[in-house]
């Protein structure tokens, strides 16, 4: 004779088990619509792509992120876990339309080329929002590494690519200045060659 099964404690189990999962920013990104701000969205594409790159949590994938597309990213200890997890909470503050800068630096020497960063994009990001969005991506890819010991190799691999993505954005930052100072340089020609007439209403 068959024997029958009562299924109700079983989805009373499974709908307690669900109650008790803690979703992470990871999880998130599974069901995320990406900004649509240009420089937001490219930024937001690198940072899942750098959470993804780790594989499922308890399992050893790679992926690459560098210029030659050659760093190994792959998970070693639990720490990794957190560190994917910030990369998603980094693209999911972008869905959400919240600032997300460029991580700080911790010495004179990377607090300068933070500087040098800060300023490249606060001058390039809306004309080249994916190079601004790569050259901060490669920072935080690199100082985030360095937090866990087994990412050294990938922390490098990081700071080679910031060191190409850096100057092509600062390059280009120098031309969005240049065009926006003779632009400037323009208008002020044209006030000042202006007619005496064309500047105030004529008097009575």
């Amino acid at each position: 004779m068959a024997i029958k099964i009562d299924a109700r404690p079983l989805v009373v189990l499974a709908v307690a088990l669900a109650g008790c999962i803690n979703f992470s920013p990871l999880d998130d990104l599974a069901t995320a619509t990406p900004p649509t701000d240009p420089f937001q969205a490219a930024l937001y594409k690198n940072y899942a792509f750098l959470a993804r790159s780790f594989g499922l949590v308890g399992q050893a994938q790679y992926g690459s992120f560098d210029q030659n597309a050659s760093i190994p990213l792959t998970r070693t200890e639990e720490t990794v876990a957190d560190l994917a997890n910030t990369f998603a909470n980094k693209a999911m503050k972008l869905t959400r339309d919240e600032l997300v800068e460029p991580e700080p630096s911790l010495d004179i020497k990377t607090h300068e080329q933070r500087d040098r960063l800060a300023r490249a994009l606060a001058m390039a990001r809306d004309i080249y929002p994916r190079d601004a969005a790569r050259a901060q991506a490669d920072w935080d890819c690199w100082r985030l590494n360095l937090k866990v010991a087994a990412q050294a190799a990938a922390a490098d691999k990081c700071r080679q690519s910031f060191e190409i993505t850096l100057p092509r954005l600062e390059t280009e930052a120098s031309a969005v200045a240049a065009e926006k100072a003779k632009a400037d340089a323009e208008k002020k020609k044209t006030a000042e060659t202006r007619p005496e007439g064309d500047a105030d209403s004529a008097t009575p």
